[in-house]
């Protein structure tokens, strides 16, 4: 009885983690999309579309658009992109300072291109910003440059979702204006939350944290455990993609299950 007890909790576990991976990649990156098409609004199948991080010059993997001329990117991470697309027959087109933070499920829209030679290049400098239509999802990001320029007088990144729309309160315990539950605190995808006091267990330093976003309601299914605002950070990377993040000590005290 207590081997096949041991069996089936161990089965649980694995369970589990495997759920539990692919909602942390969800929740720590983005998914980009749009579509190409040619000057008369047609759509153009095989087109290849390439990302380049603006930042660390390394390049996503290709995507080439399917018989309707969309494109999908998943599992991309915050950062400021290039976009390049390419078809033979038409000339390459390149858009840059396309921003994406953690979570995004950002809709590029149509992607023009003109009749041409492949190797001339139209950049895309002057453009309507990006917005995420794929979700319908309120939130707010705090980019790196306000996480390092913005006073926070007691060094917790948490303070930060004050500043968001929508958001009450002040210090490590902001509120969504009408109420509405708990918050929920992550680091790079993972709930930082103490189970017992339902307080912030882990405390990074400021330094070390890149982006902030802050969701205060019609967050995805991937976002549980609290009903209130869900306050993610996602750490600084150096240039070969690690997390560069040093823990600071905790002043909650952790409890024994």
């Amino acid at each position: 009885m207590q081997v096949r007890r041991r069996r089936t909790l161990m089965a649980a576990a694995m369970i589990a983690c495997a759920i539990a991976v692919p909602a942390s990649a969800q929740i720590t990156t983005a998914t980009v999309s749009g579509s190409v098409r040619d000057t008369t609004g047609g759509a153009l199948p095989g087109a290849v579309v390439t990302l380049t991080s603006e930042t660390r010059g390394t390049k996503l993997a290709d995507t080439v658009t399917n018989t309707n001329g969309d494109f999908v990117f998943p599992n991309v991470t915050a950062d400021t992109y290039v976009v390049q697309v390419t078809l033979d027959g038409f000339k390459t087109l390149k858009r840059s300072g396309i921003k994406v933070s953690p979570g995004d499920r950002m809709v590029m829209g149509t992607l023009t291109i003109e009749v041409g030679a492949l190797a001339e290049t139209v950049l895309v400098t002057a453009e309507s910003p990006v917005v995420q239509l794929g979700s319908g999802e309120r939130s707010f990001t705090v980019t790196t440059e306000a996480v390092q320029n913005l006073p926070i007088s007691n060094r917790s990144f948490v303070q930060l979702a004050t500043i968001a729309p929508g958001v009450a309160g002040t210090g490590t315990n902001p509120a969504r204006i009408g109420g509405g539950g708990a918050n929920n605190v992550m680091m790079d995808g993972i709930s930082t939350m103490d189970t017992g006091s339902n307080s912030v267990l882990l405390q990074m330093n400021v330094e070390s944290i890149a982006e902030v976003k802050v969701l205060t309601s019609g967050y995805q299914a991937e976002y549980g455990r609290s009903s209130g605002l869900q306050i993610t950070a996602v750490t600084k990377r150096n240039p070969t993609g690690t997390p560069t993040a040093r823990r600071t000590r905790s002043t909650a005290t952790p409890r024994r299950c």
